[in-house]
């Protein structure tokens, strides 16, 4: 590649470009494009292409606005994306959620209105679902589709409102209940050893 001062088309009269050699004419403004287009037709017999630069491509070219190290999550927005993966994660390990239409199969037709108020009152648990819809984790319901019972005491004892905290205690093994889960001691009718290890949990905040 080399290039040519003055007038180029001057300097390149009556030369002849060898096979596969090209011209260009290249502009850093893109104002510049038009007069260019109209200046070469009149002296060139054929203009092949003209390319343009556009604005996005020159404003890529350039230094970014804002350092890149801006954009970095601080602590406090990394600790809340963990723990949504950390509920997402005790969802799966509780073995998945129920949408509404299956949970009034499970309970044997009951209307919205009912659920709504069970979930309200603490004796259903429901979590956010796909499109904020609720969804119902699968491991409150006993094989005959009844809730286990408690729920509600469990809740109260936590001393939150946040179903995912209900979850994470009820799918976890205890070490104050042998390493056992407590959502296993509440199917079994052990209710009053999984309320003192909630109260506990909730004082030590653990």
């Amino acid at each position: 590649m080399f290039s040519m001062k003055g007038d180029p088309i001057k300097a390149l009269s009556g030369f002849k470009l060898p096979a596969g050699a090209y011209v260009a004419i290249v502009s850093e403004k893109p104002e510049s494009v038009s007069a260019i287009r109209k200046s070469v037709r009149g002296r060139v017999a054929r203009v092949t292409e003209v390319i343009e630069r556009t604005g996005h491509q020159t404003q890529v070219d350039r230094e970014p606005l804002v350092d890149k190290s801006a954009f970095a999550p601080d602590a406090r927005s990394r600790a809340v994306l963990e723990g949504v993966r950390i509920a997402q994660q005790d969802l799966r390990d509780a073995g998945g959620a129920y949408d509404l239409n299956e949970v009034r199969t499970l309970m044997r037709g009951v209307s919205r209105q009912a659920i709504d108020k069970r979930v309200q009152e603490g004796s259903l648990l429901a979590v956010p679902g796909p499109s904020n819809r609720r969804s119902y984790p699968t491991l409150q319901f006993n094989r005959d589709g009844t809730v286990v019972p408690g729920l509600k005491a469990i809740r109260e004892a936590l001393q939150t409102s946040n179903s995912w905290t209900v979850l994470n205690f009820l799918s976890h093994p205890d070490v104050r209940l042998g390493r056992r889960k407590p959502i296993e001691l509440l199917k079994s009718g052990q209710l009053n050893l999984v309320l003192e290890a909630a109260r506990r949990h909730c004082e030590q905040g653990a």
